[in-house]
């Protein structure tokens, strides 16, 4: 059984490790030199920058990483936080500052201090939704793609539901509910509700529904990790555990076009890059899984396609700082005062290979309308104009930055579009306004399955994992007993 999986993303690589580990016969093609795209690290004047994605969580004992360590036989280079260490530090309007904790009683405490007790409540009721809905996502299939999956969300939901039935009525009214419904009426904290779920879920706290909220504001809690290396060691590991399973991960080949034959997927035809750059090869195969956003998955089938209207687009700041002129504090950083909302990682050089300086990305949500149509010399004034408001941004967390700088670089979405193939540079999924936003791996081809931050539970690394998790075995649940999971089911 010959599985092709398009984008060596973490969704795709983990979907790959599995089946490949299964005994199915994998093949994965990467346009790129290396894995990763979104939450991949480059290589620039021998500095190590993360090219999206910085923030790296799922290594509780339960979660997502943990368990493909123990599946997969590997393990991920990371340096794990523990409770009481501050992940991340929110710069408020008026001077003030929250840091966010590992550990819900160590966040408890920061909130009421910066706060006051009034926002107590609201960190009670995150903690009860957050604790009931880690309890069932691990495995949920929503929504269902198949009559298996709708069998498994079955056999997974009642247990859970009997199990928290004093909590439904309010779990399903947050359904409906919007984040900012359970949050007191105070200008500061509202304030750093819509910068911290900006990162996670791409809408503020007026519009992200109350279920999701929770979940997303949960991240100190579920095994934050900082990548030795960058971020791109999660891909780069599951791209070894590909090959170590037999498997197969080939870059410079940029798939062009799938063929279609009597309503199934027959081939993809398969641009080559590097000494045999132009040249074209058709690869055959039974299944095929793309790691694509659905706009790129349209154009492979010749059908038009693009990011939704209110999706987003990023613009980062990489930049390089002298250790001694970095002011102490945790490893991100958020402006949430006045003018644009800038999230900042920082990562030690001597983790990427460049002891004596600090790595730092800077990015900033950006309107994707902003970027089209545009001429190159209107291009390049916006881009210049777009770095000028974030390098502010970044001067008012650490002064004299632009003057220390060794090195800074800008990134568009154009630029995001160049590199990942992302119809407009669009990133970071679907605005989760309603359950219903983000779709199921299912497409209209029965042997084609989609995977990455726009199917459930969507955004995130360690969601993405989750679902390359989900359509391995979903995949392997329509082939019978024949291939066997790792480890039984992956979702107990």
């Amino acid at each position: 059984m010959r599985v092709i999986v398009i984008g060596a993303g973490v969704g795709g690589l983990t979907a790959a490790a599995l089946l490949a580990k299964a005994g199915l016969e994998v093949t994965v093609l990467e346009a790129h030199t290396y894995p990763g795209g979104s939450a991949g690290t480059f290589v620039h004047r021998g500095y190590r920058f993360d090219a999206g994605a910085t923030l790296l969580a799922g290594f509780d004992p339960d979660g997502v990483f943990a368990r493909l360590e123990q599946w997969l036989g590997l393990e991920f280079p990371v340096q794990r936080l523990s409770a009481g260490e501050s992940l991340m530090r929110v710069f408020l309007p008026e001077g003030r500052s929250v840091d966010r904790p590992v550990g819900r009683s160590y966040e408890q405490a920061a909130q009421l201090e910066a706060f006051g007790p009034w926002v107590g409540g609201f960190w009670t009721w995150q903690e009860r939704r957050a604790q009931a809905l880690w309890s069932l996502a691990a495995g949920l299939p929503f929504p269902p793609a198949n009559l298996d999956e709708l069998g498994r969300l079955v056999c997974i939901g009642i247990p859970w539901a009997k199990q928290h039935w004093r909590e439904l009525p309010g779990i399903l009214t947050d359904f409906v509910r919007r984040t900012s419904a359970h949050a007191p009426p105070i200008p500061a904290f509202r304030r750093f509700l819509d910068a911290q779920l900006l990162i996670a879920s791409q809408a503020d706290a007026d519009r992200t529904y109350a279920l999701f909220g929770a979940a997303a504001l949960d991240l100190p809690h579920r095994g934050v990790a900082l990548p030795r290396g960058g971020m791109g060691v999660v891909a780069e590991t599951l791209a070894r555990a590909v090959e170590m399973q037999g498997g197969r991960v080939l870059y410079r080949h940029r798939a062009n076009r799938l063929v279609v034959h009597g309503g199934r997927i027959q081939a993809v035809e398969v641009v080559l890059g590097g000494r045999r750059r132009g040249q074209r090869e058709v690869l055959e195969g039974d299944l095929f899984v793309a790691n694509l956003t659905p706009g790129s998955l349209a154009g492979l089938l010749g059908r038009p396609g693009g990011p939704p209207s209110d999706g987003w687009g990023a613009f980062v700041v990489h930049a390089v700082l002298p250790e001694p002129d970095l002011p102490p504090g945790p490893p991100y950083r958020q402006w949430a005062g006045e003018g644009d909302w800038v999230f900042v990682s920082l990562a030690e050089g001597a983790q990427r290979g460049s002891p004596g300086v600090w790595v730092l990305s800077a990015s900033v949500h950006t309107p994707l309308s902003e970027w089209r149509g545009l001429s190159e010399e209107e291009y390049r004034a916006r881009k210049k104009a777009w770095q000028d408001r974030v390098e502010r941004q970044v001067e008012r967390m650490i002064s004299g930055f632009r003057e220390s700088a060794r090195l800074i670089l800008g990134a568009s979405p154009h630029t995001f579009a160049f590199y990942t193939s992302r119809p407009d540079g669009w990133v970071g999924g679907y605005p989760q306004i309603h359950p219903f936003r983000t779709p199921s791996p299912k497409t209209p081809y029965p042997n084609l399955f989609r995977v990455g931050e726009t199917i459930f539970p969507g955004q995130s690394v360690p969601a993405v994992a989750m679902g390359g998790i989900r359509v391995a075995e979903g995949i392997l649940t329509k082939l019978g007993a024949k291939y066997k999971y790792p480890t039984g089911s992956f979702s107990t």
